[in-house]
């Protein structure tokens, strides 16, 4: 006897319960606005530790050793840890108890992080988060309250980051935010837009202080369509790298082809008064 069709999925869907738990219905996050409880929990160096400070923006890597995205992502990390360096920021890794120590150690030490890195006894935490994957960076202000989830991406991961702590820290506006959040959509059309593009984008990742994605950006704009513009900001994001002999000579490109730009002879001023 052939057993109906709502019997069959009756049966489909009782495996997926018994195979995969209540998670397998649909994994949610838990809603921005939640107040987090602390907790004092095992650190990946021995002792225990609180999951929060008293600092205005608590950020939280959730990964997994041996994970390629993992490893991207504490990499992009590295870079946004070094370049906010000083701010009053909790950064804290989170793993799971099933994590290998040594290969924690090897990945955090590969990407040149500092920052503790916490053990999530029984995946505690990241089930009150309702977490379905990693990597994942999740935000919380002083208070606790979550205010972000950001997964890995391959495209401006580092610079999201940062828009996200740096709007925490009250360093950037709403405005400022979603532009970095919400870059101009790319379309195929001529050098000329597409090098405008660049620059727009270029110039939002250097006012949230992402200098090396706005100096890739701002070169790929100037290799479709060189212009002034391009050059002076490419001149801005160099110096403010510390860089002031390359950033003089970008200024100097923008005055061959525009003598009166006002951002290239700013630039180019203040870099020659920096010289001893």
């Amino acid at each position: 006897m052939t057993p109906s069709r709502s019997r069959v999925r009756g049966l489909l869907l009782l495996l997926v319960w018994l195979t995969f738990g209540p998670g397998a219905w649909g994994y949610t996050h838990a809603q921005l606005g939640t107040v987090a409880e602390d907790a004092e929990m095992p650190t990946l160096a021995g002792g225990t530790d609180h999951l929060f400070t008293n600092a205005p923006a608590n950020v939280f890597i959730f990964f997994r050793p041996n994970q390629e995205f993992s490893r991207l992502t504490l990499k992009e990390l590295a870079a946004v840890e070094k370049q906010l360096a000083g701010k009053p920021i909790r950064w804290l890794g989170i793993v799971s108890d099933r994590a290998a120590k040594d290969d924690v150690q090897a990945m955090m030490k590969e990407a040149g992080l500092s920052m503790p890195v916490l053990i999530d006894v029984g995946d505690v935490f990241y089930g009150k988060l309702g977490l379905a994957q990693v990597p994942v960076v999740v935000l919380f202000d002083r208070q606790h309250k979550l205010v972000a989830y950001e997964s890995f991406t391959k495209v401006n991961y580092a610079a999201v980051v940062t828009a996200r702590v740096r709007y925490l820290l009250k360093e950037i506006s709403d405005e400022e935010l979603a532009a970095v959040l919400n870059p101009p959509a790319a379309l195929t059309d001529s050098d000329e837009a597409a090098a405008g593009r660049r620059l727009k984008l270029a110039t939002m990742l250097f006012q949230a202080k992402s200098y090396p994605k706005a100096l890739e950006n701002v070169d790929a704009g100037i290799a479709e369509n060189p212009s002034a513009a391009a050059y002076a900001l490419r001149g801005d994001i160099l110096a403010a790298q510390g860089n002031c002999p390359e950033a003089v000579s970008a200024f100097g490109q923008a005055l061959k082809l525009d003598p009166q730009n006002a951002r290239a002879l700013q630039g180019m001023k203040t870099c020659q008064e920096k010289k001893p």
